[in-house]
């Protein structure tokens, strides 16, 4: 089970943390809010990749952010239980 991701320069997201707990999670939010990049950093973080980066519909430099200011890097951390 996944316990937490954090992301930092992340996308959309300067320092979000994010806790899940035991049962179904749910991401709500407006279009553009950074949902699917939760998830992209999830993928990333247990694969090393996800589907645009592997498709190069996005390369290693777009995933950092760049609104409304721009970060050197991007930095994910997952912590999970098996």
């Amino acid at each position: 089970m996944i316990d937490y991701i954090e992301l930092k320069g992340w996308k959309t997201h300067a320092n979000t943390r994010i806790e899940f707990r035991k049962g179904t999670n749910v991401l709500i939010g407006i279009m553009g809010a950074g949902k699917s990049s939760v998830m992209d950093a999830i993928s990333f973080a247990l694969f090393g990749t996800f589907p645009a980066l592997k498709q190069k519909r996005v390369s290693l430099e777009g995933i950092i952010m760049s609104r409304p200011e721009q970060k050197k890097s991007a930095e994910v951390r997952l912590a999970f239980t098996i």
